[in-house]
């Protein structure tokens, strides 16, 4: 678009199901598989993705000729022109987590384990939404008419959000869940910050 702007959006509505949703998954009961068939590990039913890339409009284009010299340019345009950003915004519905037991109760010798707590379908637990920030600054020094230096500051998970990935599936054998049941185990990866040098030519 105008401005050495461009981005790109995407939304996703999906539903996937199966039986097993890794090659390791045995069926609670072996003889009854329809009962396994349910969301799978894989499933997220929505799922939104937004991504950009704005050269600030500061000094010339990156494929112009530079019209003067760096010594009678200002200090604002030497600072900031030949600059790019790019985040990337991705938010999507969480995923089905499967309920176990926690122990081997219909002694069927199955590893890993299968059983589940009486009343909770295979995959019926989910975690929350997932919401993540990436966000790329990339400033470059022309050398000669192809050849550019890039310095390069990327941070993953821009605002820390703490999105959970996994939750604790064990129930316990127990009519009453131990306490640790369905709380957070696992998350996206905490605010990463990076720096890099690239030479293009």
């Amino acid at each position: 678009m105008a401005n050495e702007l461009e981005f790109l959006g995407t939304y996703t509505l999906s539903k996937t199901f199966d039986d097993a949703s890794d090659f390791q998954e045995q069926p609670q009961n072996p003889f009854d598989l329809r009962a396994e068939r349910a969301l799978s590990l894989e499933h997220q039913q929505q799922r939104f993705v937004f991504d950009a890339l704005w050269d600030l409009p500061i000094g010339p284009d990156e494929d112009e000729p530079h019209p003067s010299t760096a010594a009678n340019q200002s200090w604002y345009v030497r600072a900031f022109d030949h600059i790019e950003v790019a985040p990337i915004f991705t938010v999507g519905t969480g995923r089905p987590v499967n309920p176990l037991v926690g122990l081997d109760a219909s002694r069927s010798n199955a590893f890993p384990l299968a059983d589940r707590p009486l009343g909770l379908g295979r995959n019926s637990l989910q975690t929350g939404n997932l919401k993540e920030m990436d966000f790329r600054v990339l400033k470059y020094f022309p050398y000669g008419q192809y050849a550019h230096l890039d310095l390069v500051a990327e941070a993953f998970n821009l605002f820390n959000h703490p999105s959970v990935t996994q939750l604790n599936p064990y129930f316990g054998s127990g009519s009453v869940p131990l306490s640790g049941f369905r709380q957070p185990t696992e998350g996206l990866t905490a605010r990463r910050v990076q720096f890099s040098i690239d030479f293009e030519f």
